[in-house]
This record gives structure tokens, C-alpha cells and sequence, in this order.
């Protein structure tokens, strides 16, 4: 009861100091408390120092993402065990406030703050401060800055005067599937077959009958925990090393121009047996356009329906640097790729299209797959070039 009181009295004085520093700027002092890091089960594509929710829902900075842990994070949503921060909920920081941030910190500048999260510094103040260490600063969300920002674009309202998106033609859809095919740059491709079991042990004596003359099919066929290759005595035909979680691709791509890899493979799925019968580069794997035709009629309506168009740097906070070609650096080949690419939930959901020099495509498609953006209320046109 004691403890409750005081906790009661210690928040009404910093609720009362807070009022007394809001007059002039209209912003609370909104310092949020510290909270021990903890561990927490996350989705299995956010990385270390990633914003994200938990699979309760709190909002939390990943600070070390441990990997998959099937007993602790059975939720195939959330399958990664990772240590994390929590932070200030959205509703605190999707509207500017006061935090205290290091010295030498400018306006404009993104910064992440403890147990608040990723922010944009709006104003500094010098004087009349509350931070024992550093300055204070009127910050707000980066999401919440970024969101604002690409609201008030140039031809934001123009967009959404337009009329509603209208279904697509059967001749346009057949147009569009044609430009990204001529657009597709000739990838690395990859006839590959799998033998899943369960335990390191199983694999190992999957691979021992195998190297003892054992057809691999029929193997494949009698233990495969995979039922979409199983029946196909492990066959997964043609594939790019996009198509496969990063620990298949790695020993795929290392077993070039062919050949069984001499220790089996861990993934989240189980332990494989991999061999891969040839490699070659082309086109092949491109999808056909039955397989493609609703996902590119609806990229044709949403980009009607697309609410602004802005510059990448607007909307994503993490742009990765695309390598230069070694076949263009041979060449002297040089250039300028301006990018299109449609943003939605957070990550770069398709390119709509690339403009300049084939030869540079391949890395800057490599390049923005990896970018992290925010997540908007709508789709968002980003644009971004790259000069070679």
C-alpha cells in the first residue's frame, strides 16, 4: 500500500512538471519510464535494432535477435526468440513530444531513443532542460514524420482527386507481364532436389545411404517429411536462391555447377539433404503469365489507386547500397537506374520498373528487396536512382 503511494505521489510530480513545461509549445514532457529488456517471440523477418510488435502485441525494439525457437515461440508467426526493449506505445509517439537525446544531436536528424524507439528530432532546446545528461528535444515517431511528410507531396491531392481505380485489361495485363519479362535481367538458376527429415541423425543416415548407392528419389520418396516434393522423389525443378529461406539457398548456391552436399542443411523446416543436378543462367524461372495474372492486375490497380508518389528516402529508413557489377567494372560500363517500386506494409512490395542499363538492374533489384520502409496507411510510389 506504502509503495503504491509513492509511486502515486512520484507520477503526479512529474504529470505536474510536465504541464508546467507544456504552455509554451503546446507538447507534454512525456520521459517514459525504463523497462528491463526481456525476451520476446518476433516475426522471423525483423532484424536487430527493428521496431516491431510481439506476438502479445507490444511494441518493442528488437535488440538481438537470437533465432528460431520452436519450444519458447511455437507461433509460426512469430517464430524468433529475441531480446527486446519495450518501447512508448504508438499513441505517445505518433504525436511530437519532448525526450532527452545525446549532445550534438541536429533538427532533422533520426535517432533512437531508449524505450521510446526510432525517432525524428523536430527542435532542441538549449535552456530549461530536465535531462541530467545530454538536451532536450521536440521528437515524433519517424513512421508518424515520414506519414506526414508524404501527405503533404506536391501532387498528393491531384492523386486522390482521381477517379477510383478500374479494373485492368486483358491487353493491358499481357503488356505489363511483356515489360517485366524483357525488364527481367538473366538470373542464376538452380535444378535442385531436397530430402526433409526431422533430426540431424536422419539426415545423416539419408546421406549415407545415398553416398552408398541409394537412388536419391526413392530415398525421397520413402522418408520425406516434404509432401510437395515427396511424391516427385525430391525434385524442386528450376528455382532463383530467392525462392528459398537463406540456409537452403547458401548450400544451393555453394553446390554450383553441380553436386550433393557432403553434410545436411538446418532450416526452421527440419534438417535437409540437398544435391543440386545443374545450374545454369537464363530466364527459365520466370513465372508464366497464368501463374502471375492476378497479382499484376491488382499492381496495376493499386498503382492507379496509389495515394502519392515520393522519393524513396520519404518513406524507407534502411536503403542498402547496391555493388557495383564486376561485369560492368570489366567493361567500363557506366550509368544511372531509376528504380519505381511500389511500398506497402513496411517493405518494397514490387518493382514496378527500372529504367537505364540492364547490366545494373540485377544488383539494384538485390538492393531495395532488402530496404525497410514505414508502414503507411496506404500504398505509396517510391521512386529512387542509382548512379553507376
Amino acid at each position: 500500500m506504502i509503495r503504491s503511494m509513492v509511486a502515486f505521489a512520484v507520477a503526479v510530480l512529474l504529470v505536474g512538471s510536465a504541464l508546467a513545461k507544456g504552455g509554451g509549445g503546446g507538447y507534454y514532457v512525456t520521459f517514459v519510464p525504463a523497462v528491463q529488456p526481456g525476451d520476446a517471440c518476433i516475426a522471423d523477418e525483423v532484424g536487430s535494432g527493428q521496431e516491431t510488435k510481439t506476438s502479445n502485441g507490444t511494441l518493442v525494439l528488437a535488440q538481438s535477435v537470437h533465432g528460431a525457437n520452436t519450444i519458447r515461440c511455437p507461433n509460426p508467426s512469430f517464430p524468433n526468440l529475441a531480446t527486446t526493449q519495450k518501447l512508448a506505445p504508438d499513441e505517445v509517439r505518433n504525436a511530437p513530444s519532448k525526450q532527452c537525446v545525446s549532445h550534438g544531436v541536429r533538427a532533422g536528424e533520426e535517432l533512437t531513443i531508449p524505450y521510446y524507439g526510432r525517432a525524428t528530432v523536430l527542435e532542441l532546446r538549449s535552456t530549461d532542460t530536465q535531462c541530467s545528461s545530454g538536451v532536450e528535444a521536440t521528437v515524433i515517431s519517424t513512421a508518424a514524420y515520414r506519414a506526414s511528410k508524404a501527405a503533404q507531396a506536391p501532387n498528393n491531392t491531384a492523386l486522390q482527386e482521381q477517379a477510383p481505380p478500374r479494373e485492368p485489361t486483358e491487353v493491358e495485363i499481357q503488356q505489363e507481364y511483356d515489360r517485366l519479362f524483357v525488364s527481367a535481367a538473366p538470373v542464376k538458376e538452380f535444378h535442385v532436389r531436397h530430402i526433409l527429415v526431422r533430426t540431424r541423425e536422419d539426415a545423416v543416415a539419408v546421406l549415407q545411404r545415398i553416398k552408398s548407392g541409394k537412388s536419391f528419389a526413392d530415398i525421397a520418396a520413402e522418408v520425406s517429411i516434404d509432401p510437395g516434393s515427396r511424391s516427385r522423389g525430391g525434385d524442386l525443378g528450376w528455382n532463383v536462391p530467392s525462392s528459398f529461406i537463406e540456409e537452403f539457398s547458401k548450400t544451393m548456391v555453394s553446390l554450383a555447377p553441380a553436386g550433393l552436399a557432403a553434410e545436411p542443411t538446418h532450416t526452421r523446416f527440419g534438417w535437409h539433404v540437398i544435391e543440386v543436378l545443374e545450374a545454369k543462367t537464363g530466364k527459365d524461372s520466370f513465372p508464366p503469365l497464368s501463374a502471375v495474372k492476378n497479382r499484376i492486375s491488382a499492381r496495376l490497380k493499386n498503382a492507379q489507386g496509389a495515394s502519392v508518389r515520393v522519393g524513396a528516402k520519404a518513406v524507407c529508413r534502411k536503403m542498402v547500397a547496391p555493388e557495383f557489377p564486376a561485369a560492368a567494372l570489366q567493361d567500363g560500363t557506366k550509368g544511372t537506374v531509376v528504380a519505381e517500386m511500389r511500398v506497402e506494409n513496411g517493405k518494397i512490395a514490387e518493382i514496378l520498373s527500372l529504367s537505364g542499363p540492364s547490366i545494373f538492374y540485377p544488383v539494384v533489384i538485390a538492393a531495395v528487396n532488402k530496404y525497410e520502409c514505414d508502414r503507411l496507411d496506404r500504398a505509396v510510389i517510391a521512386t529512387q536512382t542509382f548512379d553507376f
